[in-house]
């Protein structure tokens, strides 16, 4: 039978054009020895080409949360959800059996113990066996080709979130509005927000608005769009335990009534926590089920939490 995976395929599609010349199309044209297959586009900075029959045997685990998160205008969580993941992508010769141990408090479905790590659902890929799931939380699973997800999972509980948003409204006058946010990093000092960006919709009849921060804001810029009626106020490196404020200063083309103050907000944030996670789950060790391997493969586990909608009220 005809092999048709993509991840097979990829191996015989090369990212260099040969030239054939026409006169000598019966010749076998040499390649370039420095071409690789397109899959190679792909894999990681530090893998290296197998050379003299050695290959770097290298497994990468992502522990990957999607945060959905809704605020009141005082700052109080409303609804919140996160949508996380385990991927996997494997660089390991012989296709050895693998296993991953998670928390040994980790609980699936309500009932847990205070400070356990309670997931409400997960599923899991097709290859994992789960027969030590229940006693020792382990998966035991030979990796597929290429990247794969090894368990999905869902938790709706009330989580620490990672950013909290304070809005507040002054009418200096009927054609002018102050606008103060104030951003607070809920997470570790050891920890940051990457490029953190925070957008606040303005009335339509803004004619003018122009924004301050603070006068020692380092990777801090902020600006106002007219076309869109909105402020993009973006953080490079928001640092953990720390409080950014912005002050945005709305003139309108109408006095301001009640619907005015309706059209500014909500407040929204796109963000990305490197090697965090929200839900504590945490791989406790990625090893190699069968004893008799030689080699000792590189063992890359990284954790990344990300805003998928996380939106303030004002």
């Amino acid at each position: 039978p005809q092999g048709t995976s993509t991840e097979t395929l990829k191996n015989f599609i090369y990212n260099e054009p040969i030239m054939v010349d026409a006169g000598r199309a019966m010749r076998i044209p040499t390649m370039n020895p420095k071409t690789t297959p397109s899959v190679a586009a792909h894999k990681p900075i530090t893998y290296q080409r197998e050379r003299q029959g050695k290959q770097k045997n290298e497994i990468f685990v992502d522990i990957l949360e999607r945060l959905n998160v809704l605020f009141s205008p005082n700052g109080y969580v409303l609804n919140s959800t996160i949508d996380g993941c385990i991927q996997m992508k494997s660089y390991l010769s012989g296709n050895p059996e693998l296993r991953l141990a998670l928390n040994e408090d980790l609980v699936i479905g309500k009932g847990g113990a205070y400070g356990s790590v309670t997931l409400d659902d997960c599923n899991f890929h097709e290859c994992v066996q789960l027969q030590d799931f229940e006693t020792s939380r382990t998966l035991s699973f030979i990796p597929p080709d290429g990247e794969f997800v090894v368990l999905n999972y869902r938790v709706t509980g009330e989580f620490r979130a990672p950013f909290r948003v304070f809005p507040a409204i002054d009418e200096v006058s009927p054609y002018k509005l102050d606008v103060t946010i104030r951003c607070r990093a809920d997470i570790p000092e050891t920890n940051y927000g990457a490029n953190v960006v925070i957008r606040i919709p303005v009335p339509r009849n803004t004619a003018s608005a122009s924004c301050e921060t603070a006068q020692n804001a380092v990777g801090q810029q902020a600006e106002y769009s007219n076309t869109n009626k909105h402020v993009t106020w973006t953080i490079k490196k928001f640092q953990g335990n720390t409080e950014q404020t912005i002050r945005v200063k709305i003139t309108l083309s109408d006095p301001a009534t009640t619907n005015t103050r309706k059209e500014i907000g909500p407040i929204s944030l796109n963000f990305e926590v490197p090697m965090y996670n929200v839900s504590n789950l945490a791989v406790r060790y990625l090893r190699i089920a069968e004893q008799g391997k030689a080699y000792n493969p590189y063992r890359w586990v990284r954790y990344v939490t990300q805003s998928n909608s996380y939106v303030c009220r004002i």
